[in-house]
């Protein structure tokens, strides 16, 4: 059940952690970079790397790199967000949906935003509220990783790609997406493939690992339901949740 009661102040990320979760993010907070950053988003990249010390490093150190050269804050909150970009419904999650798995939900319908249509700040600063927002959400999700549903249809890789991100990434020597951002992708399901799939995945192996171009599945939309229930996932994705992300984002708190 999605709730819309979500607090600001509320960070679910910090119930339930093991002791030896615990013992690892003691640690991690002793990196100098580390410093001033609270609890919950210093989870965030730990989760990511499965408590790896220092593969969570060199992700925060990327991480930060990219927030200091486009000067944006960690964490990022809902009033530093374009709505208009937000409700472009291009690329989000909602908190309390999960898989079978226990995995987060997040949808992906690149052909409803043009990206160049904002500046790369705008769009950055969007796709990291996007991650640093789900602190709110609770350990067992963080632990179990993400399930992502990507709806390709009507998309253009002349109109729907952005290359400034992935020219910004290789000026700043940053070649492996998974070290930039956060998030551990489970699995990928492809909806509505395009002719240039083919194309697209090849590109995406420049800069994505083997390992995840190996868990992208394309399917039509009933066959994502062996793994996740259809009350949980969005109606205009072939589920039976009767929710907008305009409503969801509206609904949020402005320091969310």
């Amino acid at each position: 059940m999605v709730s819309f009661e979500l607090n600001e102040e509320e960070f679910k990320i910090l119930e339930d952690l093991t002791n030896e979760e615990l013992v690892t993010l003691n640690k991690f907070k002793e990196f100098s970079i580390c410093k001033d950053i609270k609890d919950q988003y210093l989870l965030l990249y730990l989760f990511s790397k499965k408590f790896d010390l220092e593969k969570a490093h060199t992700l925060i150190k990327n991480n930060l790199l990219i927030r200091e050269k486009l000067e944006i804050s960690l964490p990022v909150v809902k009033n530093q967000v374009n709505p208009e970009l937000a409700k472009k419904s291009s690329s989000f999650n909602i908190i309390g949906c999960r898989d079978n798995n226990g995995c987060s939900i997040s949808y992906l319908h690149p052909s409803k935003v043009k990206p160049k249509d904002y500046t790369l700040k705008e769009y950055m600063t969007f796709l990291l509220w996007s991650q640093d927002q789900s602190a709110h959400d609770h350990s067992s999700v963080h632990r179990n990783g993400m399930t992502i549903i990507e709806d390709l249809h009507k998309i253009s890789i002349f109109k729907h790609f952005d290359s400034r991100l992935q020219d910004f990434l290789k000026k700043n020597k940053l070649n492996d997406m998974q070290d930039v951002f956060i998030g551990r992708i489970q699995k990928i399901y492809i909806l509505n493939p395009p002719w240039v799939l083919k194309p697209l995945l090849s590109l995406a192996k420049t800069f994505m690992k083997n390992k995840l171009i190996s868990r992208i599945e394309i399917c039509k939309n009933d066959q994502i339901f062996t793994t996740i229930d259809q009350s949980k996932v969005l109606f205009e994705f072939g589920g039976t949740l009767n929710l907008t992300y305009t409503d969801y984002f509206d609904s949020l708190p402005s320091n969310f």
